[in-house]
């Protein structure tokens, strides 16, 4: 049996704008094409030696819609879903098998179905086996759902499944170590698709899958590990001091947000466990909204502070800025760059709030009548596909292209990139 994973296409930022294809091109930013995440190589790890598993990355390949699998499994976020649906619906016209998981299905089940055999909701680990046999016998469900699995049966991801691949602007190793969330920002799809509990996976799992990776250099996937919560900052701390034991010493990366905890000795333990970077994403937490809103003088300035103070700490800071919430107007645009200026950040990226489907945004703008359409397509944090409250649509697209020429004007990919060169 042989079953073919595809990762369809989907419009990345240069694609949606020229001016910032062209943009990207001279300042050596790359083409925004980066391998899938860990959800096909789990599935392919979970699934028995004498069934062959190959993928297809439309991204960097074209699809052979001749290929002889008997399952094909299309795994694709919201910018990605119109074009899985046209290669789902051209693979069954030929009398293929297609099954979609992934976020954008998991979220739009009944969407989804109307152009594939079968759809996975949420997370696939517990019912893989099932929709392996069901297919075997002829007997494939229309719908499967997946649940929340506990993290301790989590395989080691078979990463190497996109090896052969060429393409990719660079090939991020991606580790995860939980899943789940207990808060809910308005435009995060982590709680509805993961849960509302914080689910950890074993250190000593976490561990033995770091050391299983060619090169000590990674990504941690989850935005939740540094929450102010007890039970997030307690895992990780204990997860650090497993790393610092490591050798040689991994080098990790990591998301986090301006509510989290910046005293000495935390900040101590992540550089000695082997932080070095921190991608901070500003915008929809708390503490970001009141530092950018109007009369937020007081926030604005102790957000600087809490950059310098990761920054003294010896971390680096990659900040991501979103545009189009409630609480910001035009004076957003010039108020962002006033924080990079200040923090002297290096390595920055801006977007655009987009309603994700089951987001309390996407509910909050449907309530309101202010989506503007569901064309996926542009579902891809580089258009506006609402309306704002305090701005116009053209007023909010002007902006976000006003803050990526402003800040790439006088960047330097060399400086930048430093944080990826080990001392």
């Amino acid at each position: 049996m042989k079953i073919r994973f595809i990762y369809p296409k989907f419009e990345k930022l240069t694609e949606s704008w020229s001016e910032l294809g062209e943009l990207s091109q001279s300042k050596s930013l790359g083409n925004f094409r980066m391998p899938p995440a860990l959800g096909i190589p789990i599935l392919t790890s979970l699934t028995p030696e004498n069934i062959t598993c190959t993928v297809f990355d439309e991204n960097v390949e074209p699809i052979d819609f001749d290929d002889d699998a008997d399952l094909f499994a299309i795994s694709f976020f919201t910018p990605q879903a119109e074009n899985a649906y046209k290669i789902a619906d051209r693979l069954k016209q030929k009398g293929k098998k297609v099954i979609a998981g992934g976020m954008h299905p998991s979220m739009m089940p009944d969407e989804a179905s109307m152009h594939f055999n079968s759809v996975c909701i949420g997370e696939a680990e517990n019912v893989w086996f099932d929709i392996l046999n069901d297919f075997k016998t002829g007997n494939l469900k229309k719908f499967y759902t997946g649940g929340s699995p506990s993290l301790s049966n989590m395989p080691l991801p078979k990463r190497n499944i996109f090896k052969d691949k060429d393409g990719y602007d660079w090939s991020a190793t991606l580790v995860q170590v939980m899943r789940g969330c207990s808060y809910n920002c308005e435009n995060c799809i982590l709680p509805v698709e993961g849960g509302k509990e914080f689910r950890f996976r074993p250190i000593d799992k976490v561990i033995e899958d770091i050391e299983s990776l060619k090169f000590r250099e990674f990504f941690l996937t989850d935005d939740t590990l540094v929450l102010p919560n007890k039970e997030c900052k307690t895992y990780f701390l204990d997860l650090l001091k497993e790393t610092q034991k490591l050798d040689p010493k991994p080098r990790m990366f990591l998301s986090g947000s301006l509510n989290m905890p910046i005293d000495d000795d935390y900040l101590k333990q992540l550089v000695d466990g082997g932080i070095v970077s921190i991608y901070l994403v500003l915008g929809c937490d708390p503490f970001s909204i009141n530092a950018m809103r109007k009369g937020g003088d007081r926030f604005f300035n102790w957000s600087i502070d809490i950059v310098k103070k990761l920054q003294d700490a010896g971390l680096h800071v990659f900040s991501s800025h979103g545009f189009g919430f409630d609480y910001q107007d035009v004076s957003s645009f010039d108020k962002t760059l006033e924080f990079i200026e200040k923090t002297k950040i290096d390595t920055s990226e801006f977007y655009i709030l987009t309603p994700f489907p089951q987001t309390p945004s996407w509910h909050k703008f449907n309530k309101e009548n202010r989506l503007l359409h569901t064309n996926w397509t542009k579902y891809n944090t580089a258009n506006v596909v609402f309306k704002p409250k305090n701005m116009t649509e053209d007023q909010l697209t002007e902006g976000f292209l006003y803050v990526w020429k402003e800040f790439y004007k006088n960047y330097s990919i060399n400086d930048s990139l430093n944080i990826f060169t080990p001392n």
